[in-house]
This record gives structure tokens, C-alpha cells and sequence, in this order.
């Protein structure tokens, strides 16, 4: 059985899209690739049928060479003519495993022993149940509400403070009044509305809690939501141990604009280590900060004033604001909300474990693909281990991605690209492994191979964590049992 009229040109056509071995080992592994399954004469006829309609007028037609073979079903996820036989696109929830359509319960295993919050495609903040993925996060692009996939965060997180709105005693107040208002990324009464008085002595308006367990000698991270454009001009936070020791942030509720913060008028404060204001739509923004913490207890507050210079200065009338969502945590990087109301709440760690059966898997060549966007840095994104002595690794240092395979104890590696860490920061990989290669590519431009491997390691029956240190959202992950070579992990990671 030809698909080309001679037998010489079926072959040259197929050993130009990679394929090897016989003629009719090239027509079932190139068959196999496009999603058909049984025998040789099954596929053959499977693809005929579905592609011409009627398999004896394809058959005539390739006869007499009025019809040629193509590789025109290949789907969008195929890269160098070859279909992944595993596909997990996140964000058109589309699943393929065994190169057959499943879904993602049959596709992956998901954990979570918490409930946790997502962002919905209206840019509601949404609470889904335990062991419930968070498929379909949306991020504000400034706008509209993008779809970025599954939020997947690998560190369990605990808002330590007892209450993440501002109305209850909880939160010491000075001047001024507050009250609970409904607050739209929710649809709960759980903003608060601060109404400032004209007091312009001592430290001026402001909230605050005290007495935070916050660790000692560890990297903590603060959040809360505000509503831009309101009447205060300047929010002021600092955080810290005492009278003049701590890190702040000044914030221009207008423009968003940050710049180091004061307090008491004169004394100024460390900048914190690092600062966002991201755009969450519906008027509303969020502010997040990473900073070492000197001591177990913290104070979080929040001043509220007519200049960016201190936090001194009053209004010649009152003022509001709307805060909500307001978060202290210890980790290195700001993470989803956690609403608590009269005790500190911990968000579990979440898992994603595709199952070894799942996975194609070829003792000579493989290649991967993910994207997404990620928050933090020294993360593995990917980690295919048997042991200790054998895996396949995607990991993320400060400013570039290392690729590497380890086979008995022998371990190959590549690294390079450019990537820069903060929150959500765009990032998508592509990589070959072989028994005499390992190569990586970032955003569509390949590194340099390295041929020093001997050997792939043997994985065929070993589960992969996807997303094992990982804060951020995946968007899509395909896998091939296949080398794609270097021009192909080019255009996969485009």
C-alpha cells in the first residue's frame, strides 16, 4: 500500500518528516501520530475513509495519481508534521493522552486539601472546593479578562491575619469611621469603606494590627485590594517591628504610581524588596510586596493622607477609600487571596501527577512543551524523577532555564535564555531529549545542544509532577515520543 504513486517517493516523503524503518513501519507510526489506532490496514483505512470520504476512490485516486498523501488533519498542537500524543491545553480544556481525546480528570490527578480562590471570566473572585482544580483563571490585560489556564500554586500559604477585611475590631482605627460594603469582585460585604477626618496631627489616619506572628529571619509577602480614583490621593503602608524599623510603600491611588513611604512625618523606611500594583478591572487594583521580616511580630499598617511625603497630613474635609482582600503571609511571593473571617486560614499545597500510563515514552528520543506564566524564581516547573539517579528536570533559576536529564547517575544539562523573575511573568520551553542529545529552547530560539548523553534514563513507568515548584498558571503542556530537533523545539516554544 503506497500513498505516493512509486515506492521511491513514499519514501523520500516519509523519511523527510522524520519518520524511520520500513515503508510500512513509516505509514504506522505516521498514522499513529495523527490519532489512529489498530493495525497497519486499520489506520490506512481509517485515514483514507475520513480524509477522501470513500476509501476505493482514495484508493483509485492515489493509484493513479490524482491524489497524494498529506499531513493535512494534523491539529494546531502538531509541531514538524508530528502529533503530540499528549496534550493538555489548560486553556481551551482540551486533553489528549494515548493520542486519543480525554478529559482532565482522566488526564491528570489533582489534589488540594483546601478550598481556594480563582478569577472567573466576568473578573469575579471565586471560591472552588477541595481537589477542584483551578481551570479557567483570567488575568486582567488592562482591557479585558484573558484566559491563562489552571492557577496552580505548589506552596501551601496561610493568611495570618485573624480577618482580610477592615471593619472589625480586629483592626485598630485612628480618625475618622469605616464601615462594611459590598465589595464587586466578590459580591460579599467584605470591603471596607474608610472615611478619613481632617485630624492632621501625630500620625494622621490610619488602620492598623499589631502583633502579627509573622517568623523571624524569613521572607514574608503582603496584599490588599484597593479602589483606584477615590477622593484620598496617597495610601501609605508600612510594615515592621517599631517606630522608625520596617519597609513601606507609598501609592498613588490614581495612577498607581509607587514610591518608598514615610511615616510620623520624618522618619524615612526601607523600600520593600519587591512592589506591584496590578489592575484587577472593576476599578479596582491590588498591591503586593515581598520583604524580611527582623522579628515573630509585625505590624501592618495603613495610612491614609493629601501627600506622598508623610503620613502626617490631614484633609480639610473627609475622604474615602475602599480597601479589601488584605493578606500577610510567609513566602517569598505574593499568592491568591485567602479570605478569613475571625481565624487565620491555610490554603494547601496543590499537585498535579500525570500518571506514567498517561505518558508517551520512547528510550530514544523524547521532546516537551509548557508555557504559562510564573511567579517567583528557582522553580521547577517540570520533574519527570524515577530517583535520584534518574529524571528529566525543567527548573528556572534567577534569570534563565536549565534543561536536564539524568540517567543513571549520569546527569546532562543546558542552560541559558533570558528570564526575569516578578509576578506572572510570562514564560514558554520546549526541549529534546535523546540517548546522545539534550537541547532547550525559550520563546522560539533554541540553545546549544549538548551531545555528551549516553543514555536516556528509563521512565516508562514513572508518574510526572507537573507544576512541582510552581506559583502562576499553566496554560499548555504537550509531550512527543519524538525528536522534534532543534528548528521544532523552536516553534513549539513559540
Amino acid at each position: 500500500m503506497l500513498f505516493f504513486p512509486t515506492a521511491d517517493e513514499d519514501f523520500q516523503y516519509f523519511r523527510s518528516q522524520g519518520y524511520d524503518g520500513s515503508i510500512n513501519d513509516m505509514h504506522y507510526k505516521a498514522l499513529g501520530d495523527l490519532g489512529y489506532t489498530g493495525s497497519l490496514n486499520d489506520r490506512i483505512h481509517k485515514y483514507l475513509t475520513e480524509e477522501y470520504g470513500s476509501y476505493y476512490e482514495a484508493m483509485r485516486g492515489l493509484r493513479n495519481g490524482t491524489l497524494t498523501f498529506s499531513l493535512s488533519s494534523l491539529s494546531a498542537y502538531a509541531v514538524n508534521n508530528f502529533e503530540p500524543s499528549l496534550v493538555f491545553d489548560f486553556e481551551q480544556s482540551y486533553y489528549r493522552t494515548g493520542g486519543t481525546d480525554s478529559t482532565l480528570s482522566s488526564s491528570v490527578t489533582h489534589a488540594r486539601a483546601s478550598s481556594a480562590t480563582m478569577t472567573n471570566s466576568s473578573g469575579n473572585i471565586v471560591t472552588v472546593g477541595n481537589n477542584v482544580a483551578r481551570v479557567g483563571h483570567h488575568i486582567y490585560n488592562g482591557s479585558t479578562w484573558v484566559n491563562e489556564g489552571v492557577l496552580h500554586e505548589s506552596e501551601a500559604r496561610t493568611n495570618l491575619l485573624n480577618y482580610s477585611s477592615m471593619e472589625s475590631t480586629y483592626w485598630n482605627f485612628q480618625s475618622g469611621s469605616r464601615s462594611a460594603t459590598t465589595w464587586v469582585l466578590t459580591g460579599a460585604s467584605d470591603a471596607t469603606t474608610i472615611t478619613t477626618s481632617t485630624n492632621t496631627g501625630g500620625t494622621g489616619n490610619r488602620i492598623y494590627k499589631t502583633g502579627i506572628a509573622g517568623g523571624s529571619g524569613v521572607t514574608c509577602s503582603v496584599s490588599f485590594y484597593y479602589k483606584a480614583n477615590t477622593t484620598v490621593p496617597f495610601l501609605h503602608l508600612r510594615i515592621g517591628n517599631g517606630s522608625g524599623n520596617g519597609v513601606s510603600a507609598c501609592i498613588n491611588t490614581a495612577t498607581g504610581a509607587l514610591t518608598t513611604g514615610y511615616f510620623d512625618g520624618a522618619n524615612s523606611l526601607a523600600a520593600f524588596a519587591t512592589q506591584n500594583v496590578e489592575d484587577v478591572g472593576s476599578g479596582w487594583r491590588r498591591f503586593t510586596a515581598t520583604f524580611p521580616t527582623l522579628n515573630t511580630n509585625q505590624s501592618f499598617i495603613m495610612y491614609f493622607s493629601d501627600s506622598s511625603a508623610t503620613t502626617a497630613a490631614g484633609f480639610d474635609g473627609t475622604e474615602t477609600i475602599d480597601i479589601a482582600g488584605c493578606q500577610y503571609e510567609i513566602g517569598s511571593t505574593p499568592s491568591s487571596y485567602i479570605p478569613t473571617s475571625g481565624s487565620t486560614v491555610t490554603r494547601a499545597a496543590e499537585t498535579l501527577t500525570v500518571p506514567a500510563a498517561n505518558l508517551p515514552y520512547s528510550s530514544t528520543n523524547m521532546s516537551i512543551q509548557m508555557d504559562g506564566k510564573v511567579t517567583g524564581e528557582n522553580l521547577t516547573p517540570i520533574r519527570w524523577l524515577e530517583d535520584a539517579d534518574n529524571a528529566i528536570l525543567l527548573e528556572t533559576g534567577t534569570n534563565n532555564f536549565t534543561f536536564t536529564q539524568e540517567a543513571s547517575g549520569t546527569v546532562d544539562t543546558v542552560t541559558g535564555g533570558s528570564f526575569t523573575s516578578g509576578t506572572f511573568v510570562t514564560f514558554n520551553t520546549s526541549s529534546r531529549h535523546g540517548s546522545t542529545f539534550i537541547n532547550g529552547a525559550i520563546s522560539g530560539t533554541a540553545l546549544t545542544a549538548n551531545t555528551t548523553p549516553t543514555a536516556l534514563p528509563d521512565l516508562s513507568a514513572t508518574d510526572l509532577d507537573l507544576g512541582y515548584d510552581f506559583m502562576g498558571t499553566i496554560g499548555e503542556f504537550r509531550v512527543w515520543s519524538k525528536d522534534l530537533t532543534d528548528t521544532g523545539i523552536e516553534e513549539a516554544s513559540t
